[in-house]
């Protein structure tokens, strides 16, 4: 049963297909981009639009939002390779969305006005930018720990252990076309009714990304479970457990205001990177 789900993991995930849903989706992005920018100008010129009427920068949000959808499933694919690589993902995708929000965040400044450090709108703006830079510098730390540590597996069976993280790789693919769909019509379904009543649209952030971290925790405390049967040590331990506690406070920092959201995301990539430094430089010495 591993092997056969194994080698429906390695043809379905195969270069040739990655790429063809790459293409795709940044297809459809470009699709979305320009019919965004329709809406927005039916918004500012059509008075049955009126409720659409935002600052043309807002498109760039859209096209943005589905490369972020294309990460989430690099995230999933990469999972039988290395779950340290899985984290490191975790922290490029927690990245991209802080990226995203600043062109969420752009198009509610009114750039007719004068602007004063006390504006919110600009607050925000500034929060966006400066959590992502220190997004970015954590996640260059991250990966160059890794790159420096030795990663010799001590795992036994290590090969029926890849062939277990290819059967939850493969659910979570399910999971996440699932999420995405329901997800999405969902939020048509809430920006029609707040199109009509003239009230705030949804954030994307809470209708999809939330319940999708929610799912990775679990996936991450079986995969923990689970490789107890091959290998046992205090290091595994702690560090699996710094990386589920790391996707816990991105979880939560999903649905946190700012600047509380940003304070949770740094308190969890600090956690990883430094047990990950902390279990390599012990692991060198005892080498």
């Amino acid at each position: 049963m591993l092997q056969k789900a194994s080698f429906l993991f390695d043809n379905l995930v195969s270069p040739v297909n990655v790429r063809r849903t790459e293409i795709f989706i940044l297809r459809f992005a470009i699709f979305a981009f320009f019919i965004h920018l329709l809406f927005i100008f039916l918004g500012n010129n059509v008075a049955y639009f009126k409720h659409f009427q935002h600052s043309y920068l807002k498109a760039i949000y859209t096209p943005f939002s589905f490369i972020l959808f294309y990460e989430v499933l690099q995230l999933v694919i990469i999972l039988p390779k290395s779950i340290s690589e899985f984290i490191g993902k975790q922290f490029e995708v927690i990245t991209l969305i802080t990226l995203r929000s600043f062109f969420h965040d752009i198009a509610d400044i009114d750039f007719l006005k004068s602007l004063s450090l006390s504006d919110a709108h600009l607050i925000n703006l500034f929060y966006d930018l400066v959590a992502s830079l220190g997004m970015l510098l954590c996640t260059i730390v991250y990966y160059k720990i890794y790159s420096k540590s030795k990663r010799s597996e001590t795992i036994e069976d290590i090969g029926r252990f890849i062939s277990i993280k290819k059967i939850v790789s493969l659910l979570m693919i399910v999971i996440l076309f699932c999420l995405s769909f329901s997800s999405f019509g969902l939020w048509i379904f809430d920006s029609i009714t707040a199109f009509q009543t003239n009230q705030n649209y949804p954030n994307p952030n809470t209708v999809f990304y939330s319940e999708f971290f929610t799912v990775m925790i679990f996936v991450d405390v079986f995969l923990l479970l689970v490789s107890f049967l091959y290998h046992f040590s205090f290091f595994s331990i702690f560090r699996n457990a710094s990386f589920i506690i790391t996707t816990i406070l991105l979880r939560m920092s999903l649905t946190s205001e700012r600047p509380v959201n940003y304070l949770l995301i740094f308190v969890g990539f600090a956690f990883s990177i430094v047990s990950f430094y902390f279990i390599s430089r012990s692991r060198t010495i005892t080498t």
